[in-house]
């Protein structure tokens, strides 16, 4: 749909605004997320599926009528040196909204772990709430799960399906997982370069950790947007990605930078059905809740 050029120029400055806020540091993005978000709470908060005290997850359920409801797991970015799920209530409130329960998980972090064990951490909490929701079927349906993640969240929920030992190690498989939604997501980045790759990385060789140096015939369908002007997560990583393997839609979205896809999953002035609208559409078409059948 055609927006006026005044609408158009008032968006991409919002969200520029925002852009520049979230990557400030953590303490706006909890800014930001009260102002998305309020006061929203998980129904079920700190459920432990680990040893370590980072390894603890919030869950979300969408209204009532909804449940049992399908399941989404989200895993935040950070560099793999930081993040903190209480600050992501915004993206549970709009999967939430779409008739999801929505799950959101800590992992042990840079210096404190390297790859692979964030890695394992994530397959870890999606095998714990592959048992909640078998034990708990009138909240959450025993379907397959969907992973969505933004930046080094959506580098872990893709090679955690990528590399099929982490998944066979907690008794699942790829089919277990419905589909992977990965925002300015890096699949391609050896060698490390930047700080950050060296640190959660150090020498481990490509075929070990880079997405696109595995075998994806057994991948489940992907999502994959990225901001034409993501300079921190090149374009290149979803684009090599999405070439590779079997299933995966690209969607590139123009003047919008790293942290804009994420953004724009917000409620209020950062909106941007660039990457709404596909993400909808992606979940109704490989895993459909009665809230998103119902809206089209």
């Amino acid at each position: 749909m055609y927006k006026p050029k005044c609408t158009r120029l008032f968006s991409l400055a919002a969200n520029s605004i925002v852009a520049m806020v979230l990557l400030a540091g953590c303490d706006k993005l909890g800014a930001y997320n009260h102002w998305q978000a309020g006061d929203l709470e998980p129904d079920i908060a700190a459920l432990s599926y680990g040893p370590d005290e980072r390894l603890a997850l919030d869950l979300y359920l969408p209204d009532p009528s909804l449940q049992p409801a399908p399941l989404v797991i989200w895993f935040y970015g950070g560099s793999w040196d930081s993040g903190d799920r209480g600050k992501y209530a915004f993206i549970a409130k709009r999967f939430a909204e779409f008739g999801y329960a929505v799950a959101i998980h800590d992992y042990r972090l840079v210096p404190d772990v390297r790859f692979p064990d964030f890695i394992e951490d994530g397959a870890s909490a999606i095998a714990f709430m592959k048992s909640y929701a078998a034990q708990n079927p009138g909240q959450i349906k025993d379907v397959p799960i969907m992973l969505a993640g933004h930046s080094a969240g959506a580098y872990n929920a893709v090679q955690l399906v990528a590399d099929q030992q982490y998944l066979q190690a907690v008794g699942l498989d790829a089919d277990d997982i419905a589909g992977i939604i990965g925002l300015s997501g890096p699949y391609d980045f050896y060698p490390y370069d930047v700080a950050a790759t060296r640190n959660a990385f150090g020498e481990t060789p490509a075929n070990q950790s880079q997405p696109v140096e595995m075998d994806l015939a057994h991948m489940p369908p992907l999502l994959l947007i990225t901001g034409t002007r993501d300079h921190t997560v090149l374009p290149r990583n979803s684009r090599k990605l999405a070439e590779l393997a079997p299933n995966a839609e690209l969607v590139e979205v123009p003047e919008t930078g790293h942290a804009g896809t994420l953004i724009a999953l917000g409620f209020y002035l950062t909106t941007d059905d660039a990457v709404l609208g596909p993400v909808k559409q992606f979940l109704q078409s490989h895993l459909p809740t009665k809230a998103l059948t119902a809206s089209n």
